[in-house]
């Protein structure tokens, strides 16, 4: 960790009117992770250039020792490979069996496959679930979780959302015309690296070795993808958006990437992450908004508004493109399955909080989101499908999307 690891986001941002340019947005409010020793240094510099500071966290490393305190004493004995549960955060090893108990219990709705294996030898594992009692042509949807390893509430929202869709009676209607292709952890060898000390939790990247000699590892998964690579992202194997020698350089974007074009012709791509309340559409690696922007911000309105209904009002996300609402990025995965599979709907959503917990969101927080977040799905795939209580026509609206519990 560095001196100021700018690994956080810029917290509000305004548009302001730009001679010749039009509206440009400007951000205001940044959060920087700083080194206790480097505290008052950067503390004297931002005083020098005049700019307004104040420290929101005191001590992160003391937040990751709360957090696997809190885990430690929730996990006591070992979980049969049934006994998922959306209360708390789960390694590797949990959220695999849970993987493999879905398969063996679904019937034949669930099936999986290996699409790639890491450096370090773990798999990267594609489930899909449809119903293959009922006709095509089906929409395609596939989830993306975990390719940031220390946004755990990302793979957390991914198995809550494969479990209800699996087995959800609410989610029944909706499946009957859906293909789903989960990816729960894109990044298996950074998220079980997150797990394994305090020091490790808030790594971000996979595991490469970056060289025989470098002595900083790993390259982040979502600036490794072959569209506009390079924009907005770095070329320094220590940073923590170090985009790889080339494009697809690691396995586990290349297997995800051949996944995606052997089963083609994809409606709705969505990678979760976190933190910052946000659907995302393209592009990440320019400021213009896509050909199809007003579609994709109707379908994410419907996203919010499953959300809102769900929370009571208490959560609200905001909706833009990724380039004029956190800068240019590019080599990410929703812009490449936007713009080199031609998916016409393409999102990063970026889970809560909005920067008071920031990666380290509570335990206590996981069964809110995950519930919030599959409400928001609900309604933005029963928009698409015309299907439930977001549906186009009152007439095919079914009962509202209700609370079944946590239990797999």
């Amino acid at each position: 960790m560095k001196a100021v690891d700018p690994i956080l986001r810029p917290r509000t941002s305004r548009l302001v009117e730009c001679a010749g340019r039009g509206q440009i947005r400007i951000y205001v409010d940044w959060q920087v992770l700083v080194e206790a020793e480097a505290k008052s240094r950067v503390a004297r510099a931002l005083d020098e250039a005049n700019l307004k500071h104040s420290v929101e966290v005191p001590d992160v490393l003391a937040l990751v020792e709360e957090e696997r305190a809190h885990m430690q004493a929730k996990r006591r004995k070992k979980r049969e490979s049934e006994q998922m549960d959306w209360t708390s955060f789960h390694d590797l090893e949990d959220i695999e069996r849970f993987e493999e108990w879905l398969n063996s219990t679904a019937g034949n709705l669930v099936q999986m496959a290996t699409v790639a294996r890491t450096l370090e030898g773990r798999e990267v594992r594609l489930v899909r679930i449809t119903d293959p009692t009922t006709p095509g042509p089906k929409k395609k949807i596939w989830i993306e979780g975990g390719i940031h390893a220390r946004e755990w509430i990302s793979p957390a929202v991914t198995t809550y959302l494969m479990h209800q869709v699996a087995v959800s009676p609410e989610w029944r209607d909706i499946l009957k015309v859906t293909e789903w292709y989960f990816v729960p952890v894109a990044n298996p060898d950074g998220y079980a690296y997150s797990f394994s000390s305090p020091r490790a939790r808030l790594w971000r990247k996979n595991r490469s070795q970056n060289g025989p000699s470098a002595r900083c590892k790993g390259v982040d998964l979502n600036r490794n993808w072959n569209l506009k690579w390079g924009v907005g992202a770095s070329g320094n194997p220590c940073s923590e958006t170090f985009k790889g020698k080339e494009p697809f350089s690691e396995p586990e974007t290349v297997g995800l990437g051949r996944a995606m074009q052997s089963v083609r012709d994809i409606d709705v791509f969505i990678t979760f992450h976190s933190f910052g309340q946000t659907v995302l559409y393209p592009w990440g690696w320019t400021r213009d908004p896509p050909a199809n922007v007003k579609q994709l911000s109707r379908l994410a309105r419907k996203f919010n508004e499953g959300v809102k209904a769900a929370s009571g009002g208490r959560t609200e996300y905001e909706i833009g493109g990724s380039g004029p609402l956190y800068g240019l990025a590019s080599g990410a995965s929703d812009d490449w399955a936007y713009g080199a599979m031609q998916v016409p709907f393409s999102y990063t959503i970026e889970l809560p909080d909005t920067g008071s917990h920031g990666f380290l969101l509570p335990e206590s927080e996981v069964s809110r989101v995950v519930f919030e977040t599959s409400s928001g799905m609900h309604c933005m795939i029963g928009f698409l499908t015309n299907i439930g209580p977001c549906a186009r026509h009152a007439g095919n609206r079914s009962k509202s999307v209700g609370f079944r519990g946590f239990r797999g």
